[in-house]
């Protein structure tokens, strides 16, 4: 992986995420690319920092499923805000639907290609949106990576983004955080719970954070459940 080349490809990004694991890994990718980045945890915080007009970044990439306001709902309040607005991203584990996008200039699939990445915070002609690319990967990959616990490709592009001990960490902080949410799934069953609502937000989380290190299994279950 080689880090963006010249000033004029450095961008000030805005990474809206509610999942601690996400947003540290998409953080690392876009610092080690040459991005100079802004974290929030939720959209709250992420206006609260759009607010200061001059601090305003040059892209928000937001997750699209966040508990509270959602990940649209922050971009059509952005949009709302007027003048000279940043470059909207969305990003998702799961597949979206296109009327989900309608307030953005691009997607993004997590976890984050660099490739993909990179195109989209090139810019683009005036009047030319970045393409929004809907459709998740292929199942081929799925296939080719059917029983394996971990897809050693992305455990190779973390490690050239950090050294080994912090790759550790990160993993740990992985599997606290499942730990975390297999905790609540249980006692959210045990409560009586019978609906999408409250199983749907932690398996997402799950998945998410799994997607982002490589636990192809993992992410599968979560995604299954």
């Amino acid at each position: 992986m080689t880090r963006s080349s010249g000033i004029e490809a450095r961008r000030k990004v805005l990474l809206v995420d509610d999942d601690a694991v996400s947003l540290e890994l998409m953080a690392l990718l876009l610092a080690h690319e040459g991005h100079q980045v802004v974290r929030a945890s939720n959209a709250g915080t992420a206006l609260e920092l759009l607010s200061d007009q001059s601090a305003r970044p040059d892209v928000l990439l937001v997750d699209l499923q966040m508990p509270g306001v959602s990940g649209g709902q922050l971009a059509e309040k952005v949009r709302a805000m007027g003048g000279p607005g940043p470059l909207l991203l969305a990003m998702s584990a799961s597949e979206v639907q296109h009327q989900q996008l309608l307030a953005f200039d691009g997607f993004l699939l997590k976890p984050l290609a660099v490739d993909d990445l990179r195109r989209a915070l090139t810019p683009q002609r005036r009047g030319r949106k970045p393409g929004v690319r809907v459709a998740h990967p292929g199942r081929t990959e799925a296939r080719t990576l059917a029983g394996v616990a971990l897809d050693m490709s992305v455990i190779k592009k973390l490690l050239a983004m950090m050294p080994k001990e912090a790759l550790v960490e990160l993993f740990s902080a992985c599997i606290a955080d499942t730990r975390s949410c297999i905790r609540d799934l249980q006692n959210y069953m045990q409560q009586g719970g019978g609906n999408d609502d409250g199983v749907r937000p932690l398996a997402h989380r799950i998945k998410g954070a799994a997607s982002m290190v490589g636990a192809v299994r993992l992410a599968q279950l979560a995604a299954n459940l």
